[in-house]
């Protein structure tokens, strides 16, 4: 027969309580203080840093979420104000009735108050009037006559809050903003799933509104015809009207002016040259009071003739090239006649040998 196999142990084992016979030995601060440190030790063994971290921080958060509810806890018992009882009309249910306080928030009766908690109570007693349409309020209640703050309100209340996360704006909704044909009954061509926004974009102005408003500007502006006439009737009497006499005068009153400044400018250009000034002068003034800086000095080198220069390095190049070859030939000339010289010298050893 096999051995009995034997069992495992089990790894959930029974951790030994270290503060046995502690807690009501003794009701000491010290023995507490002892008792709270060793189950804090034990805590955390077989724990590593990032699990004691994480366990510090889901502590903190906690204790950071228990002291904000005990706040708001302690501002709501001061700013409650005191409760005046209810009054309805004789023989109206009180559950029929919203609450005031559990509207406001600071109902503290709970399930024992009388009126009801229910927010949707009063929609539920309003009748449905069943020989008139709602639909056919909605369909007169067109884009038109709405104001900005209205637009923005039916939008929300038919795609509720927005999901998306892009800011995009949708160009269907754009362009239902701007041709006129949002309302109650306009659905996107995208449907529901729709992944842009519908909603309009802070300060977004409608189309039509600027048009208007570039149209009362334009009303508002004057050609330049009105202009002049408008500056004309602002002038005085005592004016002199243009002839061509007057003009004449004026234009030569004017062309004296002229000349006269273009003299005295030139006198001071003058007095400066002559006193070597040539600072803030023009290119064209020191060229003509001071022509002999342009002036090429005849000892100067001429300019240089880059063709001239290509053509005595293309004689010289010629020239090695010439002296290379003939060193080349006189070379082969000189070997020739070696190896003829050697060739009858030993024809030469031949013959006698034969003899």
């Amino acid at each position: 027969m096999p051995p009995k196999q034997q069992q495992k142990a089990s790894s959930s084992k029974v951790k030994d309580d270290k503060t046995f016979g502690l807690k009501n030995k003794n009701k000491s601060a010290k023995v507490q203080k002892d008792i709270a440190r060793i189950q804090s030790e034990q805590s955390r063994v077989g724990k590593n840093k990032q699990e004691l971290e994480k366990e510090k921080e889901r502590a903190l958060r906690a204790k950071e979420k228990a002291d904000e509810e005990k706040r708001k806890k302690e501002e709501g018992e001061l700013l409650k104000p005191v409760q005046v009882a209810q009054k309805i009309p004789f023989g109206v249910d009180p559950k029929t009735v919203l609450c005031v306080y559990f509207k406001a928030g600071n109902c503290d009766k709970g399930n024992k108050c009388k009126f009801s908690h229910d927010r949707n109570v009063e929609r539920k007693q309003e009748k449905k009037d069943v020989y008139s349409d709602s639909r056919d309020d909605k369909a007169e209640d067109t884009m038109d006559k709405w104001d900005q703050e209205k637009l923005q309100s039916v939008i929300l209340s038919k795609h509720g809050n927005p999901k998306t996360t892009t800011d995009i704006v949708c160009k269907f909704f754009i362009d239902a903003i701007e041709s006129g044909k949002f309302g109650w009954f306009w659905e996107c061509p995208n449907g529901e799933k729709c992944m842009y926004r519908h909603a309009l974009p802070p300060g977004f102005i409608l189309r039509s509104e600027k048009k208007a408003a570039e149209d009362a500007a334009k009303a508002n502006t004057i050609s330049l015809e009105e202009f002049l006439e408008v500056e004309r009737h602002k002038l005085g009497s005592n004016l002199t009207p243009v002839t061509p006499e007057t003009f004449a005068v004026w234009k030569k009153t004017r062309l004296d002016r002229k000349a006269a400044q273009e003299d005295a400018m030139r006198k001071a250009k003058d007095a400066q040259a002559a006193a070597g000034k040539n600072i803030g002068m023009s290119g064209r003034d020191l060229f003509q009071y001071n022509p002999e800086w342009f002036e090429q000095d005849s000892d100067e080198e001429p300019d240089w003739d880059f063709s001239a220069y290509r053509r005595e390095k293309q004689v010289e190049d010629d020239q090695e090239e010439q002296e290379e070859q003939e060193v080349v030939r006189k070379f082969n000339e000189t070997n020739t006649g070696e190896e003829g010289d050697e060739e009858s010298n030993v024809e030469d050893k031949g013959k006698q040998k034969e003899t």
